[in-house]
């Protein structure tokens, strides 16, 4: 009698802290899903979508190269034109990332959960982690660092003429700012470490290849310092971007666990005590 006892005591203090568990993602739900925290959630998506769908318009139809710089009918039948760059590649990326977050935002599901029914949100959720978040950093880092080291081989100073000072912040700055918020006011689950690294190797092996396809054609190297360095490093650097987008998927991965932790423990009590 006495085991008993015991036993539906146990039962029923599992059965509170279930209840417990339950109540307090509720609350998150709540709190994530409705007022003003949604409100700042759709707003970083609008803006962003709407930020690098009008910089993709303004770098394809407005910005002309000058004379001496790159003639503009060879920049037309050079192979690749300015899709040769990872820098406008990663901008169509994050137009196309941050529209299907706000398409979920619109019609999916934004709850705290491991696993979501909505294809939308587990489009958004894999894009932003394989894609958006490392390479829209790898551009920035890798732009700034070379910017600043010596900026003719990387962004000549005849460009300052004809590319504005706001659409290199879009390009090279933003990308990475509004990839922190979105990271901030998106729960999202990331995917396996295989199938994230699967993504994102795939997306810059591409991009490497893509390089020397236009290299061959063209007779020239994407990027100014690859001409001046020699084969080792040259393939060293390009070595070392693949890495660097990597290692900023695993590190990505690691501030979303440890933003979104407390959820991710309540997510893991509430599954243990399901179980």
């Amino acid at each position: 009698m006495a085991k008993s006892k015991k036993q539906k005591r146990e039962l029923e203090a599992a059965r509170q802290a279930a209840q417990v568990h339950s109540a307090q993602l509720e609350t998150c739900n709540d709190a994530y899903t409705s007022g003003a925290f949604s409100y700042l959630r759709f707003l970083v998506h609008l803006l962003a979508a709407a930020q690098f769908s009008w910089s993709i318009y303004y770098y394809l139809w407005k910005v002309h190269w000058p004379p001496g710089l790159h003639e503009e009918e060879e920049l037309k039948t050079r192979w690749g034109g300015k899709f040769k760059y990872l820098t406008f590649l990663n901008v169509i990326l994050q137009a196309i990332y941050h529209s299907v977050a706000l398409l979920n935002d619109l019609f999916g599901h934004n709850g705290v959960t491991l696993a979501s029914k909505s294809w939308l949100r587990q489009l958004r959720d894999y894009l932003f982690a394989t894609l958006a978040f490392p390479i829209a950093h790898n551009v920035c880092i890798s732009f700034w660092v070379i910017y600043l080291w010596d900026r003719e081989l990387i962004f000549p100073a005849a460009l300052d003429a004809i590319f504005p000072s706001w659409l290199n912040h879009v390009v090279h700055t933003n990308v990475a700012l509004l990839a922190i918020m979105d990271l901030f006011t998106c729960f999202r689950q990331y995917p396996s470490r295989l199938a994230g690294i699967t993504g994102n190797a795939s997306f810059m092996l591409l991009y490497v290849i893509w390089v020397h396809i236009v290299k061959y054609f063209s007779g020239q190297w994407v990027y100014p310092l690859l001409e001046v360095l020699p084969l080792p490093l040259r393939y060293l650097m390009l070595s070392g971007m693949v890495a660097l987008s990597l290692i900023l998927y695993i590190l990505g991965e690691l501030i979303n666990n440890i933003v979104w932790g407390p959820e991710f423990k309540l997510l893991k009590q509430k599954t243990i005590k399901q179980g």
